[in-house]
C-alpha cells in the first residue's frame, strides 16, 4: 500500500488510510517484514515504553536480528484523530513480545503519532 494520500481527501478517508497503515505495520511486525516497517516509519521515528529511546535504525536492526519477536499482537477499537498534517492513533494493545531475551508482554493503551513527511503519512512516534 502506498503511504501517500492527497491533501484533498476527507478526514474520514485519511482516518481509514491511517487505520490501514496501522494494520499493515502490525502484520509486518508479526512477519518480521523490515521493508514494510521501514517504509511506514519516519526516518526520525522514536519509541517510548517499552522500547524506550529506540529509533528507527535500532528497531529495524532488532527485528532483523530477531532480538524483537512478536508472538501475538492484537488491537481493537482503534481511534484516529487527524490534526492537519498530523494524526494520533490510540488503541488497546494486547501483546506477547520478547525483546533482548526478556518478555515485555502485557496489555497496553498505545498511542502512535503519524505525520505527513515528503507527502507521505509516516509513523513518527510510538
Amino acid at each position: 500500500m502506498d503511504s501517500a494520500i492527497p491533501a484533498s481527501k476527507s478526514t474520514v478517508e485519511i482516518e481509514q488510510h491511517l487505520r490501514q497503515l496501522n494494520d499493515e505495520w502490525v502484520k509486518a511486525l508479526m512477519r518480521g517484514d523490515v521493508e514494510t516497517l521501514s517504509r511506514i516509519m519516519a526516518d526520525d521515528f522514536i519509541f517510548a515504553y517499552p522500547l524506550e529511546g529506540d529509533d528507527k535504525a535500532q528497531f529495524i536492526a532488532d527485528v532483523t536480528a530477531r532480538e524483537l519477536k512478536v508472538e501475538h499482537l492484537s488491537r481493537a477499537q482503534v481511534s484516529v484523530r487527524v490534526f492537519g498534517a498530523a494524526a494520533v492513533l490510540a488503541t488497546p494493545d494486547s501483546a506477547i513480545v520478547f525483546y533482548l531475551g526478556r518478555q515485555v508482554s502485557s496489555q497496553y493503551k498505545i498511542i502512535q503519532i503519524y505525520c505527513v513527511l515528503d507527502w507521505l503519512w509516516q509513523l513518527c512516534a510510538f
